[in-house]
């Protein structure tokens, strides 16, 4: 992998290396002064290699702490309210025992209104956090919200841990912690802003392909390790957990600064004045606009996924564990996708044929959203369960349209305003959850009361907010004259 990545950006660097000397040239002949043209390339700069692997590292150690996490806690939730209801026996619980209703009820309940608080937890402090990473540091908010999601998992390991002191609804407290930076996907919103500060426009979107891969990469780890070690003791995934946010907030005190600070330094009090007027500003741009359609539809992947393992039950006698299976083919689908194929062709048409990356970005965006429109009606009209693979395999192919959307959005967005625009999104998303998770559920609740055909009905749905994206993006136009004026200018910033 190391081999690739770097093989992919040398062609970048070499011809960067050009454009410097003929930069030089440029200005030796307007009469500056050699070293004074010099000064600035003389600092030390990391590879842009050594940046990218400590972004997938970071996107990898948030999504494993994620993934790692969500069957462990369940277990210690169960565990916690069985002891409860059985009045703490002196030689534990048979954990068949604690699957009646009168446990299954309380704990669907207490995840339910935990998801709920942390939720508000993001629509609250995000877009606040992100307007303060954009005049402070993008890396001290993110250790911040990284901080607050360990004192949180900290909060909730103590109740479960001590299940004779304190009643398990307590976890909900936890959430009041995660104001402290919004959350893991503040997190990540954070880190995507981060990533488009230090890495170059035109190497960004595969930088981005390669960062992303690193989400799924985790997710078929941290699944991995918590199926076989849940069993032992489920403590043990969520030790694994708590390591992961240590190692993060170590990488970024490590993480070497890649922008220069004195022009932000003396920006400093215009760009807290002006950050709400940037982010307006950005709204007014009419490609942004369409654009959010991608973020808004990309929601529903995963809640596609939830409800086809359910469909796939009923319509097909799947066993759910044959379903999950899914899962795992998306995960290996998006890994060859984006840590081999797309930054490798993307690169190769780069330099082969010289096409900018905005518009790369605005090609890969169309046809996720194109893919995922025709993997939920391929999903829908399969009539055997022979079939569903390939149809989840053409919907897993458009699973990018997130990240390429966010490479391509943050072309026209300004570097002050990026982390509270990347904040805004996750709130975005968040709010779409809320709402597009139970409605695509009881659309396919209701569903089931029609004939067999229309039980598919929530993917014939899916497919047609695909559609809806497929039209927004394609009236986004890309101006070439803009283009090479902005790869001018952030030449020359991540120069200085």
């Amino acid at each position: 992998m190391v081999t690739i990545l770097r093989m992919s950006i040398s062609h970048d660097e070499d011809r960067d290396a050009e454009q410097a000397r003929l930069l030089n040239h440029e200005q030796v002949r307007n009469g500056i002064h050699e070293e004074d043209a010099q000064e600035p390339l003389s600092r030390s700069t990391p590879p842009l290699t050594h940046i990218i692997f400590y972004f997938m590292a970071i996107h990898f150690l948030l999504a494993f702490c994620e993934m790692i996490l969500v069957a462990p806690l369940i277990k210690l939730f169960e565990n916690s309210l069985c002891l409860t209801f059985y009045d703490f026996p002196s030689d534990g619980v048979k954990e068949a025992l604690c699957k009646v209703p009168e446990i299954q009820g309380p704990l669907a309940t207490i995840r339910g209104w935990k998801s709920s608080f942390d939720m508000i937890a993001v629509l609250l402090v995000a877009i606040p956090f992100g307007r303060l990473g954009d005049h402070y540091g993008r890396k001290k908010v993110m250790s911040l919200a990284v901080v607050g999601v360990a004192f949180s998992l900290l909060e909730i390991y103590t109740i479960c841990a001590l299940p004779h002191i304190f009643p398990l609804r307590l976890v909900w407290l936890s959430s009041l912690l995660l104001l402290c930076g919004g959350g893991l996907n503040a997190a990540s919103a954070y880190m995507w802003a981060l990533a488009a500060e230090s890495i170059p426009a035109d190497r960004r979107s595969h930088a981005f392909y390669y960062i992303f891969s690193a989400f799924y990469v985790a997710e078929l780890i941290g699944s991995f390790i918590a199926s076989i070690t849940i069993d032992i003791s489920p403590w043990i995934p969520c030790g694994l957990a708590m390591a992961s946010l240590l190692i993060c907030l170590l990488l970024l005190a490590l993480m070497p600064n890649t922008r220069k600070s004195s022009s932000d330094d003396a920006g400093d009090q215009s760009s807290k004045s002006s950050g709400i007027s940037n982010i307006l500003s950005t709204l007014s741009n009419r490609n942004v606009i369409l654009v959010i359609p991608v973020f808004l539809v990309g929601i529903f992947r995963y809640t596609t996924l939830n409800v086809l393992i359910q469909y796939a039950s009923v319509r097909f006698k799947l066993k759910i564990s044959t379903g999950a299976t899914f899962y795992t083919e998306t995960a290996i689908v998006n890994i060859i996708l984006f840590l081999f194929l797309v930054p490798q062709l993307s690169a190769y048409i780069r330099k082969e044929y010289e096409v900018r990356p905005q518009i790369i970005d605005l090609f890969l965006v169309r046809t996720s959203v194109t893919l995922m429109c025709i993997g939920c009606l391929a999903i829908g009209f399969t009539q055997s369960s022979l079939l569903l693979p390939i149809g989840v395999f053409i919907f897993a192919s458009g699973f990018g349209s997130r990240v390429s959307a966010l490479s391509l959005v943050s072309y026209w967005i300004p570097d002050d305003a990026k982390a509270t625009f990347f904040a805004a999104i996750v709130v975005f998303e968040s709010l779409g959850h809320a709402i597009g998770d139970p409605a695509m559920q009881q659309i396919f609740a209701h569903s089931l009361k029609l004939s067999n055909f229309w039980w598919a009905l929530p993917f014939f749905v899916g497919s047609g907010l695909y559609f809806c994206a497929v039209v927004s993006t394609s009236f986004i136009r890309i101006d070439g004259k803009k283009l090479r004026a902005q790869e001018t200018e952030d030449m020359l910033d991540h120069e200085d």
